[in-house]
């Protein structure tokens, strides 16, 4: 079942997620407003894409502490003012 990560927020934060959590396994749709898409095919790559986003995100603890970053997994990735949440 196709799933989707829906990234929406600020510009700079939007392309920091979108370059984070885009892979080999995922076609990327851009919208209004610099918003992306990322459809995958399967619910597991998704939540795979936006764990190992968080993980690349939090390495830098400086940057992601200034940004207020969170991450509940399986749900969404905040950073900064953009949001990348999954939509089944």
């Amino acid at each position: 079942m196709e799933t989707v990560i829906e990234i929406t927020g600020q510009v700079n934060g939007n392309f920091k997620l979108r370059s984070a959590c885009c892979t080999t396994e995922c076609t990327d749709i851009k919208k209004h407003f610099q918003n992306f898409t990322l459809v995958f095919k399967t619910k597991k790559d998704a939540v795979k894409a936006l764990s190992e986003a968080y993980q690349y995100l939090k390495s830098d603890k400086e940057d992601w502490e200034a940004s207020i970053g969170s991450y509940l997994r399986g749900y969404s990735l905040n950073y900064d003012a953009s949001r990348a949440k999954i939509i089944s």
